[in-house]
């Protein structure tokens, strides 16, 4: 196989290999293509109150039902004296805690951060309807009322919600007898639900919170959930309204239990709720990591802090490269050095761009003149550079002492340069301008500094840098342009000028 296929076969698979990383963070583990985006993050507090008996004790919760628009970022129990597990039974999810022996007051936590990736859409199957079992008055009350409501056309929409409405009003006649002996909530839901299934409509009785901002001590309220053919839709029996899956968490569904305490008694179960808003890469990456997704766990998100800062600026290096590449290879601006111009960015980025610039042609310029002084007494190369070295500092301190007498705090910013770098590049340009002249060392130092200038731009844009921070699996697909430009042998940009005399003959 040849170079050149093998360049081919290279760069399709690290493109490959780049878009797929980005395209499953965003689609599964929700981040965001932008890092400036923010999210609607909910702090979520259960609190269960009881009386323990002095014996062995054990509480079992309804956890949320799992929802796939809606993910978790933070989740802790607080049980002091309890051991906690999450279980599973008959397709429902429950915290469970327990412990050998305890009495007295109890308080059991539950925390979570949630948040809404998308607009929830709660599909499944097409669910059995169960006649309801009405005798005697009833029956015959329910039989009167659904044909009433079937005589008014009404959409599947309307009808539920003049369901509720009768049953919160108790106006009409047969529903004040259906409504006989149903005094609790559930009670009426659940006869929501067999008035439905009467017209076949699927429908579900469900539990759950409202999430409301800075709402404290609330109690779990009763929803109606409606299937239409596609999805399950939710009502809110109080307002008899239909609304979104945003505005609740459900924890229970029909005759599931929302607590059950075994070896306490006066239980009492209350949940607060506050809203703030977060970067959305940042609770992404946090529910991430609640999950132990490996993207997470094995990259620089796990890092501490001050060192995720440190890498985050090294991931706009390949940003600087990609530019210097293309400059060099199709452009055919000429530099001194290769990456030296990447290294002037950086500085650039820790001082700024106006203040970088003067600062670099008072240092490069001062150390070319003692340069040329340093030619006349025939070094070796070794002390030569060094001697270099030592000028760059003394230029150093000389610039620093005397911008801070003058007043002139950006000049104290020299010292962001590699002195290393400006020796070595002072010690070129010397060689350059011996052997070529002025004009080359001028042309290649212009040409430096634009390319510093161009990275720099591209550095020190906030939305690309966070980008690359958010997605580095991109970095693959910069490495890959880089090798396909690498393998570019056609005319540069400047060989058009070069070579258009030619067009005359």
């Amino acid at each position: 196989m040849n170079s050149r296929k093998q360049i081919t076969y290279l760069v399709l698979l690290l493109v490959g290999l780049g878009v797929s990383a980005v395209v499953y963070k965003h689609k599964v583990l929700g981040f965001p293509l932008l890092a400036n985006q923010t999210e609607t993050v909910w702090d979520l507090e259960a609190k269960l109150q009881f009386e323990a008996d002095g014996g062995p004790v054990s509480v079992k919760v309804n956890l949320p039902d799992p929802n796939p628009a809606r993910k978790i970022s933070f989740s802790k129990n607080v049980s002091p004296g309890f051991d906690y597990k999450e279980i599973e039974e008959d397709g429902a999810r429950y915290g469970f805690w327990s412990s050998e022996d305890a009495e007295g007051p109890q308080t059991l936590y539950l925390r979570v951060q949630t948040y809404f990736v998308d607009e929830p859409q709660i599909t499944g199957d097409v669910p059995t309807l169960e006649q309801p079992d009405f005798v005697g008055v009833q029956a015959e009350a329910a039989n009167r009322y659904v044909e009433n409501l079937q005589q008014q056309t009404l959409d599947l929409d309307g009808q539920v919600k003049q369901v509720l409405a009768d049953i919160n009003s108790r106006a009409n006649d047969n529903m004040a007898v259906l409504l006989q002996d149903r005094g609790e909530r559930s009670e009426q839901m659940a006869l929501a639900v067999s008035l439905l299934a009467m017209q076949d409509i699927p429908a579900r009785m469900g539990r759950g919170i409202f999430l409301a901002d800075k709402k404290r001590k609330q109690s779990a309220v009763f929803f109606l959930e409606v299937f239409d053919d596609k999805q399950w839709l939710l009502f809110d029996p109080r307002e008899e309204e239909q609304i979104s899956w945003q505005q609740v968490i459900i924890m229970q569904h029909s005759t599931e239990p929302l607590i059950e305490v075994y070896g306490g008694s006066d239980s009492e179960f209350s949940f607060s709720s506050l809203k703030q808003q977060r970067p959305t890469f940042k609770a992404a990456v946090d529910s991430a990591a609640q999950d132990s997704s490996l993207f997470v766990d094995f990259s620089i998100y796990s890092l501490p802090l001050a060192e995720q800062n440190d890498f985050k600026l090294l991931l706009l290096i390949p940003l600087g490269a990609l530019v210097v590449v293309v400059l060099r290879n199709l452009v055919g601006i000429r530099t001194s050095g290769t990456f030296m111009p990447i290294l002037i960015a950086m500085v650039f980025l820790q001082t700024s761009l106006l203040a970088g610039l003067a600062l670099f042609v008072i240092v490069v310029g001062v150390g070319l003149i003692m340069r040329s002084y340093m030619s006349n007494l025939n070094l070796l190369l070794v002390p030569r550079i060094a001697s270099v070295l030592v000028f760059v500092i003394i230029i150093y301190a000389a610039i620093g002492v005397t911008s801070h007498k003058l007043g002139i705090e950006w000049g104290m910013q020299v010292t962001f340069f590699p002195m290393i770098i400006l020796s070595w590049t002072i010690e070129r340009m010397s060689i350059l301008w011996d052997e070529e002249g002025g004009k080359e060392v001028m042309i290649q130092c212009g040409g430096s500094l634009l390319t510093a200038v161009l990275a720099y731009l591209v550095m020190s844009n906030e939305v690309i840098a966070d980008t690359v921070f958010l997605y580095p699996e991109m970095l693959l697909i910069l490495l890959a342009v880089i090798i396909a430009i690498g393998s570019y042998s056609g005319y540069r940009l400047s060989d058009l000028r070069r070579f258009e005399p030619m067009q005359k003959l």
